[in-house]
C-alpha cells in the first residue's frame, strides 16, 4: 500500500437485543442475523457458520459479519440488496497485528481553588488575574477569556493602624465580580467557601453515579447545603475505597444524626466511598447584599440543577435562581458579615474561592451535518494568579497554595487544581461521523447538503443504524488492525493492506470472549506472546 493508514469499517452494537459481543454466537448462520446482531464466522462448503462460543484459538480466517439495521429491501429484494448483512475482510489470525480496547471518557471540567491563609494588609488593593482558554473561548471572542479582578481591602484602623483585614471579603468580592458579568460567568462559576467541621462516615455507603447515602454517628454542624470535599485528594474511577468524594458534591439531606446524602454531577463510575472516610464541610457565603435574593446560577449543584442553600420560594427560570430567601442558620449557604481587624487571622481550614468551568455548548438540536454545524469537545482551561497593587506576585503570601498531598510542592498565587478538565471520547457524535465515513466506502448513500429535498432523501436512503446512535450516549470500542498480503503484486514488489475494523458498543458492555478470541487466535496462529489486548 501506498500510505501508512489502515482501511477502516465500523460495526454498531445498539443493544443486548442486537447481541453485545459478551457472548460469541453459536448455531447460527450469517443469513439467519437479526438487525444489528453481529458475530464471528467461518467459511464452510455451505454457508458460513458462526464459531463455537469459547475461548479455544482458531487458526482458520474468519470474517465479522452483522446483521443489516434495514428491516426492507429498498433496491433489490432478489439480490440481497439494502437487507444484506454487513461483512469484513476475511481476517486471517496469522496477520492480526493489535487488538485494542478503548473505554469511553465522560467529559469533566476544570475546577480550581484560591485559598486565603491570612489577614490582608489593610488599605491595599489585591488583584486576581483570571485566565480562560480552549475551543469555547476562542470561537466566543474570538481570543482567550481574561480578566483582572480588584478588591480593596478597606482604610486602615483608626485605633491600630497595623491590624488587618479579613481576607474573605476579598474572596467574595472576586466572587461577585465574575458571577455579575455577563461574559464572564458564561464560561466560569464563581463560590467562596469557608470550613465547617471534618466527621468520618461509619461504615460502606450505598452508591450511585448521581448521588451517596452516607452512614454516620453525628451529624453536628452538617447543614443542607454544604459542600463535602474528601479529607484524601478524589482519583476519578480510581476504585480506592475513601477517595471516591467527586468535586462538586453538596449536602442535600440529613437524617437525625444516623446519615446524610450527598449529591454530585454524575460520573462514568459510581464513586468508591469506604468505611471511615474522612469528610471536610464547608458552608457556601454570601454578602450581606445578597440576603434579599440570589441572583445567578452559584447555589445550584453543576450538573443536576438542584438549588442548595435557599428557602423561600425559589425559582430557577432561565439559568437565573430568584425569589431565594437566604438561610443565616438553616443551611448551608450563609450571610458573612466581616470580621472585625485583628493582629492575625487563623483557620483550621483555609477559606477558599472555587472557579468551575461553567460553559454549556449552544446547540441547535441535533446536527444536519451543514458547514455551519458543529459539535465541540475541548474543556475549558482556568489559570489564576494573585498580585498586589503594584503587580507583584510575590508579595501576596497569604494565596500560597499547596500542589502536592504530602504539602511540600508550594507555589505563590497559583491556583490549586481541584479537578483536572478531561475531554470526553467515544461520544455518539462521534461515532455517528464515523459510522457514516465507514458507510460512504461501501457506497451506502448519505445525502450531505443544506437543502430540503437532501434532508428527505435521507429519511429514504440512510441506514436506520445511524438513528439508534444515541448523540449523548457514549460507547466503547472494540479494534481489530489486521492486514491482508498481495501475493501477486503486478509490481513485483509484496506488499499488505491494513484493515481496522471498529466495533462500537454501549460503554460498560463486556468484551471479554470476543477480545479472548481473537488474541487467542493470533497467538495459536504466530506464536507465544505474539500479541496482547491493548486497554486505553
Amino acid at each position: 500500500m501506498y500510505f501508512n493508514h489502515a482501511f477502516r469499517k465500523d460495526f454498531f452494537v445498539q443493544s443486548s437485543a442486537t447481541g453485545t459481543l459478551s457472548t460469541l454466537l453459536t448455531g447460527t448462520t450469517s443469513q439467519a442475523l437479526t438487525a444489528g446482531q453481529i458475530g464471528l464466522f467461518v467459511k464452510t462448503s455451505a454457508v458460513n457458520s458462526s464459531l463455537v462460543s469459547t475461548n479455544t484459538a482458531a487458526t482458520t480466517p474468519f470474517l465479522l459479519i452483522q446483521g443489516s439495521y434495514f428491516n426492507q429491501d429498498k433496491i433489490s429484494p432478489a439480490l440481497g440488496g439494502y437487507q444484506e448483512s454487513m461483512k469484513s475482510k476475511l481476517v486471517n489470525p496469522r496477520y492480526i497485528s493489535r487488538v485494542i480496547k478503548i473505554t469511553a471518557k465522560q467529559a469533566l471540567q476544570n475546577i480550581v481553588k484560591v485559598p486565603v491563609s491570612c489577614g490582608l494588609a489593610c488599605d491595599t488593593t489585591y488583584r486576581l488575574r483570571v485566565d480562560v482558554k480552549g475551543s469555547p473561548a476562542l470561537r466566543f471572542l474570538s481570543h482567550n477569556m481574561y480578566r483582572t479582578l480588584d478588591s480593596y481591602t478597606g482604610c486602615c484602623s483608626t485605633v491600630d493602624p497595623t491590624l488587618l483585614k479579613d481576607p474573605i471579603m476579598t474572596l467574595l468580592a472576586w466572587k461577585d465580580q465574575i458571577n455579575n458579568s455577563p461574559i464572564f460567568n458564561t464560561m466560569v462559576q464563581a463560590r467562596v467557601y469557608s470550613y465547617v467541621t471534618v466527621l468520618p462516615a461509619t461504615s460502606a455507603t450505598t452508591t450511585t453515579t448521581l448521588q451517596a447515602t452516607i452512614p454516620m454517628t453525628t451529624t453536628t454542624g452538617i447543614l443542607v447545603g454544604q459542600k463535602v470535599v474528601g479529607a484524601v485528594a478524589w482519583v476519578p474511577g480510581s476504585g480506592t475505597a475513601g477517595v471516591g468524594i467527586p468535586p462538586n458534591s453538596f449536602v442535600t439531606a440529613v437524617t437525625g444524626s444516623t446519615s446524610i446524602v450527598i449529591k454530585f454531577p454524575p460520573q462514568q463510575v459510581a464513586p468508591t466511598i469506604g468505611a471511615a472516610v474522612s469528610m471536610q464541610f464547608f458552608s457556601d457565603l454570601y454578602t450581606s447584599t445578597d440576603a434579599a435574593s440570589v441572583v445567578g446560577t452559584a447555589t445550584v449543584i453543576p450538573g443536576t440543577g438542584t438549588q442548595t442553600g435557599v428557602g423561600g420560594s425559589a425559582v430557577i427560570s432561565a439559568g437565573i435562581l430568584t425569589g431565594a430567601t437566604m438561610q443565616t442558620t438553616a443551611s448551608g449557604a450563609l450571610i458573612y458579615s466581616g470580621a472585625a481587624d485583628a493582629a492575625s487571622f487563623t483557620y483550621t481550614q483555609n477559606p477558599i474561592l472555587e472557579l468551575s468551568g461553567a460553559y454549556i455548548e449552544t446547540k441547535f438540536g441535533d446536527c444536519t451535518f451543514t458547514p455551519t454545524d458543529k459539535y465541540d469537545l475541548e474543556p475549558l482551561l482556568i489559570y489564576t494568579s494573585a498580585v498586589d497593587e503594584s503587580g507583584d506576585p510575590c508579595a501576596v503570601s497569604c494565596f500560597t497554595t499547596t500542589h502536592s498531598a504530602t504539602g511540600t510542592d508550594t507555589a505563590a498565587n497559583l491556583a490549586t487544581v481541584v479537578q483536572d478538565p478531561i475531554q470526553a471520547s467515544g461520544v455518539g457524535e462521534t461515532v455517528l461521523r464515523n459510522l457514516i465515513l465507514s458507510g460512504r466506502y461501501a457506497q451506502n448513500a448519505y445525502p450531505d447538503s443544506s437543502r430540503v429535498e437532501s434532508l428527505r432523501m435521507r429519511e429514504i436512503e440512510t441506514d436506520p443504524m445511524y438513528n439508534v446512535v444515541s448523540r449523548t450516549a457514549l460507547y466503547d470500542q472494540v479494534m481489530i488492525l489486521h492486514s491482508v498480503p498481495r501475493f501477486n503484486n503486478p509490481s513485483g514488489t509484496f506488499d499488505n493492506d491494513q484493515y481496522l475494523l471498529v466495533v462500537n458498543v454501549p460503554t460498560g458492555t463486556t468484551t471479554t470472549a470476543f477480545t479472548n478470541f481473537i488474541v487467542a487466535s493470533a497467538v495459536a496462529a504466530q506464536g507465544t506472546a505474539a500479541i496482547a489486548l491493548e486497554t486505553y
